[in-house]
């Protein structure tokens, strides 16, 4: 094992960093903070690596500040080896000491069902997203929990979107309560999640199957459901994870916990967007994200979701 190394300003970790926002997310931190590290994870390690050296290459040190990981935030034992990998005796753990700023950006994420892709969506879209986006954020942050709470500066960051907010208007008054209230629970949010999936999948295939009957006015995804929770699985994977990002605000307050918005980004996500040309970088979607995870914690709030312009705004979006 080599020797522990220098204390180091501040560690961010990025789940997805190997293409997309993650990788703006990496490129921009280390270009806004020049004693930051960066640790770029990636379901497969040689992905990691190669965005690592690519990184070096363009912000040389010494010492190298991008450094490589696997991770498949799907996966529980993936989350607890990187976070086991960098306790002290760890495989990665000379890159930090315990009580060195850390940061966890929760950027992985998947879609399905964005507004502009074709009918019908898949039944299996609100599950795959949700284990992704929603239940793989839970995962990694609490995987690191104990390492952010011995760090002199922890933040957990969460990578939604405006879809999130609009999500969040577009449920039935009732859940939109819930989801705000103080009093709201991890385990409200999955019993929410279960009943979401069910909904989907139900009328996501009712919706194949009328089309495959040959009726006209087939009801196709998004809607509100009985439940009174808007069928889309990429919006409510982000509402939810913006109220799972309040109770951790709560719960912990040393903790900064923070949500926020990178803007409408071009990424594979985005490329059937009719528009796609005129959208923002990744180095631009990655600017935001930098900021949160380097500002003075003084400057920042916690419970919060951020703007690409830096300001903070409530979780529900103004539709009108």
């Amino acid at each position: 094992m080599p020797a522990a190394a220098e204390s180091v300003s501040r560690l961010v970790i990025v789940s997805g960093a190997a293409r997309g926002v993650g990788l703006g997310i990496c490129r921009q931190t280390l270009a806004t903070d020049p004693t930051t590290h960066v640790l770029c994870t990636a379901r497969k390690l040689e992905q990691a690596q190669a965005l690592a050296s690519e990184l070096n290459a363009k912000y040389p040190g010494p010492p190298a500040r991008a450094h490589a990981a696997q991770l498949d935030v799907s996966d529980e034992s993936s989350c607890m080896a990187l976070a086991d990998a960098l306790k002290p005796g760890g495989p990665l753990g000379d890159i930090r000491n315990p009580t060195d700023p850390l940061v966890v950006v929760n950027n992985a994420g998947i879609t399905f069902d964005l507004p502009w892709f074709p009918s019908p969506w898949p039944p299996t879209a609100a599950a795959k997203t949700l284990d992704v986006n929603l239940f793989g954020a839970e995962r990694l942050t609490r995987a690191f929990l104990p390492h952010l709470l011995e760090s002199d500066d922890g933040r957990a960051i969460f990578v939604s979107s405006g879809g999130g907010r609009a999500n969040m208007a577009r449920m039935a008054e009732e859940n939109r309560s819930k989801l705000l209230s103080e009093d709201l629970t991890w385990e409200d949010i999955v019993d929410l999640a279960q009943t979401f999936t069910k909904e989907y999948e139900d009328l996501a295939q009712a919706a194949i199957d009328a089309e495959n009957r040959g009726e006209e006015d087939v009801k196709h995804l998004p809607f509100l459901a009985p439940s009174g929770l808007w069928l889309q699985a990429y919006g409510t994977s982000k509402s939810l994870m913006g109220a799972y990002c309040s109770i951790l605000a709560r719960k912990c307050p040393s903790l900064l916990s923070m949500t926020c918005s990178p803007g409408f980004i071009a990424t594979d996500m985005s490329r059937s967007y009719a528009k796609f040309d005129e959208l923002k970088t990744i180095d631009e979607g990655g600017e935001v994200i930098a900021w949160m995870a380097t500002e003075p914690k003084k400057n920042m709030q916690s419970g919060v979701f951020y703007q690409p312009d830096r300001n903070a705004v409530g979780f529900v979006a103004d539709l009108n």
